[in-house]
């Protein structure tokens, strides 16, 4: 009889940007936001003396009464109450419970409380090596890899683990190109763990993954899971010009989406390559206009250049930004929450992630809170209230030069502002706009979206909430992001209408969610 392994990711009680709320599930009939990809590499790690079912707990409940011999727990932080309950659930009933992932890696003393072995760094190496010693009855309590591994030796990753109607729930199908990043920001737990230098796959090795995830995933939408995508852009312009001619081929092309720095905005070609290749939107950490707290954070390439010129050449090569917003740096006084929203307001970026300054695990950040008595610990706050965990009034730090609660007024403050309709449609507008007076759009032969049975019945579902359900001032914001987009030529522009209209309505119930008192907020501070 084959070992059966279970795989699973703990129902995630945070709320936060990555949520997918109920209205969400109600119009796109997804539950999931991209599919597990750490799981899926760990199966395909698995050698064939075992049968690995995965599950990831935001999707499907785990069933403790299935039986199993090894369940392996993996998750961010704030996975690690459920982690816990799991893995208590299980052991009882006799099965050996292996953690593993970054926060274990850096924080082990948090997870091997529950945990009999521990998988500390990458695991490509290191979970063979445990199997291979649990099948001769010889498993040691931690198996730790320092060394980098080559991740164009890691497997396609084995999505058969999941059932086929799971697969389904997922909004995004996900890939991992590269690991690692050259940059060095105080408050990121990136470079930490993966290191500053680039390792890419190869890009064959890339279309056979690509190729995978486009019989699985219906939406054809594609999440590079990468931390910096163009941390080496020769090495990416290798796998934008694979991507280009796969997606060429297809008769439903793939819209990918990639989280980068600032700084590729200086590089023509990268961006031409990825809005041929069909990388329609990019996540870009513009986190502050204050220079000094850029400098604070070691985050030096966003000051080679204007933020708003950057954020105009994406836009000019038809490529939508999602930025990440950061407040509460040492050098941010209680003006900086006005001063973040004039600066977004006049940038072509709608949809902007705000959030608290935090201290994760393995942050440089973390050590220097530390060393300075300003670290509050995010495991006390999780285990003292898990369901109200939240990433956006929950701190990990003292800040500077303001309280705790001026920090959360604030944040809350910007965020209704970021929301008012007036503002999001603003910069919908700068974003459409800087498109429409591109030098570059007409010679740019960006893949086009095709409509099929899956988009269909997503925009009947969305039509018959706007209309039927509803409230006055929803309806009329969905038919004033209509109309903007409606006189765009860009050829995604009704795909960017649905991700406008519902990240709107996704982030206004998540900003509510974590500050009932918004509509009393009326001031800063």
């Amino acid at each position: 009889m084959k070992k059966k392994i279970l795989l699973v990711l703990p129902r995630n009680y945070e709320v936060n940007f990555i949520n997918v709320s109920g209205i969400i599930r109600m119009i796109t009939r997804r539950s999931g936001g991209p599919i597990v990809l750490s799981l899926a590499t760990i199966a395909a790690l698995t050698p064939p003396a075992f049968d690995v079912k995965i599950v990831d707990e935001d999707v499907e409940e785990v069933d403790f009464n299935e039986s199993f011999d090894i369940v392996g727990i993996g998750g961010f932080s704030c996975y690690l109450t459920r982690a816990e309950h799991i893995a208590h659930e299980f052991s009882k009933r006799g099965s050996l419970i292996v953690c593993g992932g970054s926060p274990a890696t850096f924080s082990p003393e948090r997870w091997r409380e529950f945990a009999d072995v521990l998988i500390l760094g990458e695991a490509e190496h290191t979970w063979p090596r445990f199997l291979q010693d649990y099948l001769n009855g010889n498993v040691k309590k931690e198996y730790v890899q320092e060394e980098k591994v080559d991740i164009s030796l890691s497997p396609v990753p084995d999505f058969s683990g999941y059932s086929r109607s799971t697969l389904k729930k997922y909004l995004y199908g996900i890939v991992q190109i590269s690991r690692g990043c050259p940059f060095v920001c105080e408050f990121c737990s990136v470079h930490p763990y993966v290191g500053n230098k680039m390792r890419y796959k190869h890009p064959d090795q890339i279309i056979e993954e690509v190729e995978q995830l486009y019989h699985i995933n219906p939406s054809k939408v594609v999440l590079i899971a990468d931390d910096n995508f163009g941390g080496n852009r020769n090495r990416a312009k290798e796998v934008l010009r694979a991507l280009k001619e796969w997606n060429i081929q297809k008769k439903r092309p793939v819209s990918f989406i990639a989280q980068i720095s600032i700084d590729a905005a200086t590089d023509p070609e990268f961006l031409e390559l990825a809005a041929e290749a069909g990388l329609t939107r990019m996540s870009v950490g513009v986190e502050t206009p204050n220079p000094e707290s850029l400098k604070e954070t070691r985050k030096f390439q966003n000051l080679k250049k204007d933020a708003q010129e950057s954020i105009r050449r994406f836009n000019e090569y038809g490529i939508l930004v999602h930025s990440g917003s950061i407040v509460g740096f040492d050098n941010d006084d209680k003006n900086i929450f006005k001063m973040q929203l004039d600066f977004f307001n006049d940038l072509g970026i709608p949809n902007i992630q705000t959030i608290p300054l935090q201290a994760p695990d393995g942050s440089p950040l973390k050590e220097r809170m530390i060393r300075e008595g300003r670290y509050i610990d995010w495991e006390e706050a999780t285990r003292v209230n898990p369901g109200k965990i939240n990433s956006l009034n929950t701190h990990t730090i003292v800040p500077k030069q303001m309280t705790r609660e001026e920090l959360r007024r604030g944040t809350c403050w910007l965020l209704k502002n970021l929301y008012l309709p007036e503002h999001f449609l603003r910069r919908m507008k700068l974003f459409y706009d800087n498109y429409e007076q591109s030098p570059v759009k007409d010679q740019l032969h960006i893949p086009k979206s095709k409509i099929e049975w899956y988009s269909l019945g997503l925009v009947v579902r969305l039509l018959f909430y706007v209309l039927i359900m509803a409230k006055r001032n929803d309806r009329r914001l969905f038919w004033d992001m209509a109309g903007q987009s409606v006189r765009s030529s860009h050829p995604h522009k009704m795909m960017f209408l649905v991700n406008f209209y519902l990240s709107f309505l996704n982030t206004r119930n998540i900003v509510k969610e974590s500050f009932p008192e918004i509509d009393s907020v009326d001031t800063p501070y």
